[in-house]
């Protein structure tokens, strides 16, 4: 999804990256807090396994977190020369720089053995796959070039006037159609045909915000997605009551993300 965006509003992800991180870490602590004073009845137990060491823990945490930054900054160097896209800058350098990395920290032949291995049974199931997006790709286009849509569209030319209007449908857009079985890929390749026309007048830095949080917040409550998904199955509930016991905390960081693109509207577009 924040791929997604970047090749949308055409917004570099160093610029961005400096407001979201933020963002994570509030939203984070929130939910930490408000967890902790909500269960805090609740003992838990939990023993440090002997074989744990902290400092090697953290040795291993900084060199994902150095890996992680690094390949960022490379994926943003390709993306700038090559311009073809951040999700594409990242299908392209991925697998070169994993083999790389792994003959960095001495563990080339672990990584390409593991990784031949893994390659040969996921490829078995491409198939599928190539099946499942084609047909995406073609209710997409279809869509897009009907007129099913087309009620929205003076919606989103109201918003280049009036942006709180238009951040407020892209959250809904997004809440809604998650909620009636869109993948929010399909929802952005929907949402990026009714954007096309006014992208030129609407800031991009805050349309990002408002994309990349209300697409992200689908994970939590869309029954119809993996993650709500697969803890359905873990705790043998039904999809949609994992979705509403995390609604009101997606809606929040929903409208969260919208005053944030609000307030970078306000004081550092203009």
């Amino acid at each position: 999804m924040v791929s997604s965006t970047i090749d949308i509003t055409k917004v570099q992800y160093f610029i961005i990256f400096p407001i979201l991180l933020p963002m994570a870490i509030i939203m984070l602590g929130f939910d930490w807090l408000m967890s902790s004073y909500k269960y805090k009845g609740i003992q838990i137990a939990f023993h440090t396994p002997h074989f744990l060491n902290k400092k090697k823990g953290y040795k291993k945490a900084s060199e994902l977190i150095g890996m992680l930054l690094l390949f960022i900054f490379m994926v943003s160097i390709v993306q700038h020369f090559l311009q073809k896209g951040f999700l594409f800058s990242v299908v392209l350098l991925i697998i070169p720089f994993s083999a790389i990395w792994s003959l960095f920290i001495k563990k080339g032949k672990r990584y390409f053995t593991v990784a031949i291995q893994h390659w040969k049974e996921r490829t078995r199931g491409l198939a599928n796959y190539f099946f499942m997006f084609l047909g995406a790709g073609l209710f997409v286009e279809m869509l897009a070039d009907s007129q099913l849509l087309s009620f929205l569209k003076p919606v989103f030319e109201l918003g280049t006037e009036k942006t709180l209007i238009l951040y407020s449908t892209i959250g809904l857009y997004f809440f809604i159609t998650s909620l009636i079985g869109f993948h929010p890929l399909v929802g952005f390749a929907l949402l990026a045909e009714l954007l096309q026309p006014f992208l030129v007048d609407i800031p991009s830095i805050p349309l990002s915000i408002v994309l990349i949080c209300s697409s992200l917040s689908t994970v939590m409550f869309s029954p119809f997605n993996i993650s709500v998904s697969i803890l359905s199955d873990e705790l043998s509930a039904q999809s949609y009551r994992i979705g509403s016991w995390n609604m009101i905390f997606a809606l929040g960081y929903i409208g969260f993300g919208i005053v944030v693109a609000c307030f970078v509207e306000m004081f550092f577009m203009y």
